[in-house]
């Protein structure tokens, strides 16, 4: 019985192996299907490009840029870069990578990637990029320069910015061999100029300008300056050539009746009138040693006719008077060549009246050599009277005066010059004085407008005519029927004419007035409009006559 126990025992456990084996045998199979499967390190979560000059930059990290110590991925440990057949290892995580010796201009298709210590990679970053490259700075092109040449000088300046929608300029080297076999070079910042001296009369010019230029794409700078070079040939003349005078009205009237460097090259003086818009004839007067900018006894103002609502006349004329100037400055390149001259010692004196061209700063630096004559302005420059204008001009019936000027007869006073008479005949009753569109007040120089005026008796302007016991002084660019004058907008500005109400105690005698003209200083201010009662609101109908006489209108320091 024990025989038989033991060998069921040994039956069951014979079974029991064979179990275990045959259980065994499929312990992996949930793994098997896994077993070809690839294990991908972390990835870059961005890729942005930069576009550079034969390169690019990639922005790998939404986060930024920041050190590659500071960038902890996983497993991740180095930076692939691949385009085209390269390939670029980083051995380290990067949040930013600069891509380089992209030299065609094509489109590349970058992809990166990070790796493991198995060389087991990330899901890549891919972009197409065009970088910038030579072809296109080829392509490029610079405004041309304004040229001036003379038989032994040439001039090169850029009268607008060189920067446009395709570049931004930075800066300018040059350089060319001048007739003695010397190399000048040079080099330019903001608007260049180049002054080139002692060169071959008649014979081509050759200078090279290389321009330092950030190019653009699509409107925005890419990350590189580059160079782009321009040679540059210019025939130069000889001293029987013409030249092409920007104010030859003003040349002729000073002699010059043959206008090639031979033929002034005699003339040792020139005089220019305030209102000239260029002095850079003077490149071709290669004797010149005095400039007479006041208009001398050669140049009158210039004139402006009206005629409107039967009123016709023509103002301006005569000679310069200190309290007008140039309504705009001469800019600074068209006043270079003269501070070339000056600079070379070449013009011994200029004569000036303060602030009248707006070149003050320009002759500045010359003062101390003693080669700048200001002409001394009086302290007070009295308003004649072509530049008075009838108000019906402007309007025939509310600005409406019976005026007499000048007065034939009017109150006795002390020091009366230039009397006019005003009688009201529309409400709003207006005289003008106006300079011609070429002009505006010499306010640097002169703050104050001053007059006199004698008021009517009190019974003239009393009850509802009570207004007219004040004036309104009003100062604007020009008059509104008159608005292609002035380029500037309408810089008006009105006075209080309470603030110009002339006190009782002050009726029928002359009454100094005086009018601060700060507010004005920056502005093209041309014309004055002296209204009487400042505008009020009645039907004008008075009882009595209502006159007014003014004199002595004249600015004043």
């Amino acid at each position: 019985m024990k025989k038989i126990s033991s060998k069921i025992g040994s039956y069951f456990f014979m079974f029991g192996v064979l179990a275990a084996m045959f259980s065994c045998k499929g312990m992996y199979d949930n793994i098997e299907p896994y077993s070809n499967e690839v294990v991908y390190p972390a990835k870059y979560d961005t890729i942005v490009s930069k576009i550079g000059y034969e390169r690019v930059e990639l922005d790998l990290m939404k986060a930024g840029r920041f050190p590659s110590s500071q960038i902890s991925m996983g497993k991740s440990s180095k930076t692939i870069v691949e385009y085209d057949d390269k390939q670029i290892v980083i051995d380290s995580l990067v949040s930013w990578v600069n891509v380089v010796n992209l030299t065609q201009p094509k489109l590349y298709r970058i992809k990166v990637y990070t790796i493991d210590e198995f060389n087991n990679k990330s899901v890549p970053q891919t972009i197409a990029v065009i970088p910038y490259t030579k072809g296109d700075v080829d392509n490029l092109v610079v405004a041309s320069p304004r040229i001036l040449t003379s038989p032994s000088a040439a001039v090169l300046d850029w009268t607008t910015s060189l920067s446009s929608i395709l570049l931004d300029y930075n800066s300018m080297k040059y350089e060319y061999t001048d007739k003695s076999g010397t190399k000048v070079t040079g080099y330019k910042e903001g608007n260049p100029r180049i002054f080139a001296a002692n060169l071959n009369a008649g014979q081509p010019f050759n200078i090279q300008l290389t321009y330092n230029i950030v190019p653009k794409v699509n409107g925005k700078p890419i990350l590189d300056s580059v160079q782009l070079v321009s040679p540059l040939t210019i025939n130069m003349p000889t001293g029987s050539t013409p030249f092409n005078a920007a104010e030859r009205d003003i040349l002729a009237a000073n002699g010059v009746t043959t206008f090639t460097a031979d033929g002034v090259a005699s003339i040792k003086k020139l005089t220019f009138p305030v209102h000239t818009n260029t002095l850079q004839d003077l490149f071709y007067f290669s004797g010149v040693e005095e400039l007479d900018l006041t208009g001398g006894d050669i140049f009158d103002l210039k004139t402006q006719a009206y005629n409107r609502n039967s009123i016709s006349k023509t103002i301006g004329g005569g000679d310069y008077l200190p309290f007008i100037r140039k309504v705009t400055p001469i800019t600074d390149a068209n006043a270079q060549t003269m501070v070339d001259l000056l600079t070379l010692g070449l013009i011994k004196k200029v004569k000036y009246v303060p602030n009248s061209m707006g070149i003050d700063h320009l002759l500045q630096p010359f003062e101390a050599a003693g080669v700048i004559e200001y002409v001394t302005v009086p302290n007070e420059s009295l308003i004649p009277m072509n530049f008075f204008l009838d108000g019906k001009i402007q309007d025939a019936n509310s600005w409406a005066l019976d005026l007499v000027n000048p007065a034939t007869s009017y109150p006795a006073g002390t020091g009366i010059v230039n009397p006019i008479k005003a009688t009201m005949k529309g409400k709003n009753g207006t005289f003008v004085f106006v300079l011609p569109k070429e002009y505006r007040f010499n306010l640097p120089e002169y703050r104050f407008l001053k007059f006199k005026v004698y008021s009517p008796a009190k019974s003239a302007i009393s009850g509802v005519y009570a207004p007219y016991q004040r004036l309104w002084p009003r100062f604007m660019n020009y008059l509104w029927a008159f608005n292609t004058e002035s380029t500037f907008g309408q810089e008006l500005w009105n006075t209080n004419a309470n603030d110009y109400k002339i006190a009782d105690e002050n009726l029928q005698k002359w009454t100094d007035v005086t009018i601060d003209l700060n507010t004005l200083m920056n502005r093209h201010t041309r014309v004055i409009a002296m209204n009487i009662g400042g505008e009020p609101s009645l039907t004008f109908n008075p009882p009595a006559e209502i006159t007014y006489y003014f004199a002595n209108f004249r600015f004043s320091k």
